[in-house]
């Protein structure tokens, strides 16, 4: 590099960004006019990078490469696949590879989803073993397949020690990069390049020439360039040495005048040549030579420092030259298109430049674009898909009709794909505004549906199913989409009107998918019809309702209708197939089994498992873009019965908040995890306020379906701490006559524990306790540790109350070993607190909370492995219990320790 002149408080500031220490991802944007001398800066600091130990991942994108697919990451992990990609899942590993080619793309199509996380996991990899630098020169030209790559890995790279060093030419209204963006404005910083100074101008075009010019030549040169090395460097190669300083200076106005000027000096075989590159981008001199550039063509470029040669590869000097000769190829830049269209290998590259030599309808050309859409679609270049499939639509002859139609609903799903909801829009809405009542003004509304609100979308289905009417089987599919659409008002009348016409149409798919909805719904409402095959109804179910990220309303039923001991295991079997068959093809996928396996080990009361599991699939629900209030779901919902009051908060307000953003009913469950959260930490009143809304709010949407409303018990409880007897009761024999309709056996064990705490309210402690005993057996029956826990708590002070001691001190102490077992941290606490309230002397002093827990069981008169089975521990752990209660109470038999614990 030759010496930098005049830039010595850019050169600073660019040192001072590299070495400075920070706790996160940061950026440096070097912005300034065309030829002021960014990529000069650019270059300084990438090699000031490199010199502080940090690792470069470099990218100089020319304008020609805009268009094309992860070209930008391609420049980018050129040199660090083979230290990252084994490291990788295999979803995620085969995302990358058919990005970059390295694989084709067969089989399953790469979701871009995949493809941004596996980019995100390379930059954590690699800033986990050093920082690293991500440089890009001239921004604005990166694709936007890679942008948006980028992007979505910027966002969520935490305190990784990455930094972004970014060249940007400045236009009329500069708008910040996508890559500024996701950093935040807080964490960019801004160098901008001004004109040199006349000494530093001087000493830049000695250097470049290589001899002086005179003091007022120099004047003007710098009078006319503004200062601009890069424009005044051209002003000085076309001026007499001999000037005379008294004449006018004959120059051009315009830099691009300039440059024209240099360029056209060249010999017409070179500008032939550099004509195919300006519209390649960054090239290779063996591409030329395929179409027809002789060896020697571009020599005069080079001598000229048009372009520079390395290893074979072809670059501009400065994108201003390839700027300026592109557009100058007007009419000839079809031709040059075509040309290249002729050589190039990769079908992408083909059909685009197919599509860009042509201004007039084609349809062979047409249908190569559809193929190359989808093709970019299964490498997960959804940009490129968008972009190929609007260029397929431009090129339909106008006389195809039903290809036009075909092509402009593609087009506008390939840009909804994209993250382009605007463009969707517009193109879906040009399509309805010349399309008659037809198959594609349905599906073109069926998809405008989809980019609105809640509200918005329920009309323009019902605009569909209107002008569906001579097309059956898309009628059912919008009714599908309708009765979940309006789940809370008449969604039943249209999952039967699916139905019929699925049955009319002997159509298996339409039925199934009709049957998933119908099966849904019903569960929701309390429907006691809701089949056992439920699980199998799941899959078809976010496909008709036109939401993948919906499946978590089927993955809950299945869950909650599974939730009892004895058939807990197939829901646990359920989710665990889908995991392990999902997990190295879909990671969505597989992170909504891990959703549900959540709430198996959670009703199991595995809690540390289920926690887990919950915190996997939320992660990979964020890393991937999905976040939907349901993610926030298990973890707060595990959380708060642990004890863990702020995490649940966090995640139930910020589901809240995204239930608003996503047009979506306020989900109750989470309204109620705040009233636990307001509850177990003492505030009774706010207590009361959540769970009263979340009760209300249920009961609006329908919700006959008393395991979704889990919360149920706590709000009857705390009622009845409130003094408020009647309304608890109200709740609980509302909860109760759902849960007898459909048998749920687990809901039915707590409304016999909430019945048994009214009664102790209404001072009836012998139908308190016999009720509570009650209880306990349902929650053992039906394998509810927490339930059973609460049970015997509430025996033990009922007990107390009686007098009971010992009786009310054995109880407590079994609950408190369930508490401790859970990891209910909160209620081990109460446990501990009513233990401590129980007066009298222990004849059981020195025992431990778990050997009275198995002294108690033993006593009773049953066997090591019963007491293992109760208490979910080995035999051999009861037995070594046993050895240590016999010696502390001085016993030798099971009799005689009955007798002393009587």
């Amino acid at each position: 590099m030759s010496e930098i002149v005049g830039r010595e408080e850019e050169l600073a500031s660019l040192h001072a960004f590299v070495s400075e220490a920070r706790g996160g991802p940061a950026g440096l944007v070097i912005e300034g006019d065309a030829g002021i001398g960014k990529s000069t800066l650019w270059l300084a600091g990438v090699e000031h990078a490199r010199a502080q130990g940090l690792r470069v991942l470099s990218s100089r994108p020319a304008e020609a490469e805009r268009g094309l697919a992860h070209a930008g990451l391609g420049d980018l992990f050129d040199d660090v696949l083979d230290d990252v990609l084994p490291a990788l899942s295999l979803p995620r590993r085969r995302a990358l590879e058919v990005a970059l080619l390295l694989e084709e793309a067969s089989g399953d199509p790469v979701d871009h989803r995949a493809l941004a996380v596996a980019v995100r996991e390379v930059l954590q990899r690699l800033s986990e073993r050093e920082p690293i630098l991500i440089a890009v020169d001239d921004v604005q030209w990166l694709d936007p397949s890679s942008s948006s790559a980028l992007v979505f890995a910027l966002r969520r790279l935490g305190a990784n020690r990455v930094l972004l060093l970014l060249a940007r030419r400045l236009v009329d209204k500069p708008q910040p990069s996508e890559l500024e963006q996701a950093l935040g404005p807080e964490r960019v910083q801004r160098l901008p390049v001004g004109p040199l100074s006349v000494g530093a101008l001087h000493r830049y075009l000695r250097d470049r020439l290589g001899g002086p010019f005179a003091r007022q030549t120099l004047l003007r040169i710098h009078e006319r360039s503004g200062g601009n090395p890069f424009f005044a460097l051209e002003l000085a190669r076309v001026l007499d040495v001999d000037l005379d300083p008294l004449e006018p200076l004959q120059v051009p106005e315009t830099l691009e005048e300039l440059v024209r000027a240099r360029i056209s000096g060249l010999p017409a075989s070179t500008r032939d040549a550099l004509a195919l590159a300006s519209a390649l981008g960054t090239t290779s001199e063996s591409l030329l030579e395929q179409a027809g550039v002789a060896a020697d063509a571009l020599d005069a470029a080079a001598v000229a420092n048009v372009i520079e040669r390395e290893n074979g590869t072809i670059r501009f000097t400065h994108p201003l030259l390839s700027s300026v000769l592109y557009r100058d190829l007007g009419e000839e830049r079809r031709s040059v298109h075509r040309r290249i269209a002729e050589i190039v290998e990769d079908p992408l590259l083909r059909a685009r430049h197919l599509a860009l030599s042509r201004d007039k309808p084609d349809a062979d050309v047409a249908r190569v674009l559809d193929d190359g859409a989808r093709l970019a679609a299964d490498r997960g270049a959804a940009a490129v898909a968008a972009e190929l499939a609007e260029q397929a639509l431009r090129l339909t002859p106008v006389d195809g009709r039903d290809e036009r139609h075909r092509r402009a609903l593609a087009a506008a799903r390939a840009h909804h794909a994209a993250g382009e909801w605007t463009r969707a829009q517009t193109i879906a809405t040009d399509l309805l505004a010349e399309t008659e009542i037809g198959p594609w003004r349905v599906e073109g509304l069926v998809l405008l549906a989809d980019l609105e609100s809640a509200d918005r979308s329920a009309a323009m289905l019902e605009e569909a199913l209107r002008e569906a009417a001579s097309f059956p089987a898309l009628q059912a599919v919008i009714h599908c989409r309708l009765a979940w659409a309006t789940r809370f008002k008449n969604g039943s009348e249209h999952i039967r009107a699916a139905l019929e016409l699925a049955e009319q149409l002997e159509d298996d798919v339409l039925r199934a998918r009709a049957r998933a909805v119908q099966a849904i719904l019903g569960w929701f409402a309390g429907d006691v019809k809701t089949p056992q095959d439920l699980p199998a109804l799941a899959h078809d179910f976010a496909t008709a309702v036109g939401g993948e990220q919906l499946v978590q309303e089927a993955t809950l039923a299945v869950v909650n209708t599974l939730a009892p001991s004895s058939t807990r295991d197939e829901a646990r079997a359920f989710f665990e197939r889908e995991h392990q068959e999902w997990r190295e093809r879909d990671e969505p996928r597989s992170a909504r089994a891990l959703w549900g396996l959540s709430w198996v080990e959670f009703w199991a009361g595995r809690w540390k498992i289920a926690a887990a599991h919950a915190a996997s699939a939320h992660d990979i629900s964020i890393q991937y873009g999905l976040e939907v209030p349901q993610d926030h779901l298990p973890i707060a919902v595990i959380a708060v019965h642990r004890g863990q009051f702020e995490l649940a908060r966090e995640h139930s307000e910020r589901a809240l908040r995204l239930a608003e953003e996503q047009f979506v009913f306020h989900p109750p469950q989470h309204m109620a995890i705040l009233g636990l959260v307001a509850l177990w930490t003492g505030d009774r009143s706010a207590a009361a306020e959540w769970l009263g809304k979340a009760d209300r709010r249920a009961a609006e949407l329908g919700w006959g379906e008393p395991s979704v409303r889990w919360w149920s018990a706590d709000y009857a409880e705390m009622l009845l701490e409130l003094g408020r007897i009647d309304e608890a009761v109200r709740v609980v024999d509302v909860w109760e006559a759902d849960g007898t309709r459909i048998g749920r056996e687990w809901v039915l064990a707590h409304v016999t524990r909430c019945r048994g705490l009214v009664a102790a309210a209404q001072e009836a402690i012998d139908q308190a306790a016999s009720l509570l005993q009650q209880a306990v057996a349902q929650h053992e029956e039906v394998g509810d540790p927490f339930g059973r826990a609460r049970a015997l708590l509430g025996l033990g002070i009922v007990r107390r109350r009686a007098r009971q001691k010992r009786a009310a001190r054995v109880a407590i102490s079994d609950a408190l070993g369930g508490f401790e077992q859970l990891g209910a941290a909160t209620w081990v606490e109460k446990a501990r607190a009513e233990l401590g309230s129980i007066g009298g002397r222990r004849r059981e002093e020195g025992l431990t909370a778990a050997e009275l827990r198995v002294a108690a069981l033993v006593a009773e008169g049953q066997t090591n492995r019963e007491v293992a089975a109760a208490l979910f521990l080995g035999e051999r752990t009861v037995a070594s219990h046993l050895t240590h209660i016999y010696a502390k109470l001085g016993v030798r038999s099971r009799t005689e320790l009955a007798r002393r614990l009587q």
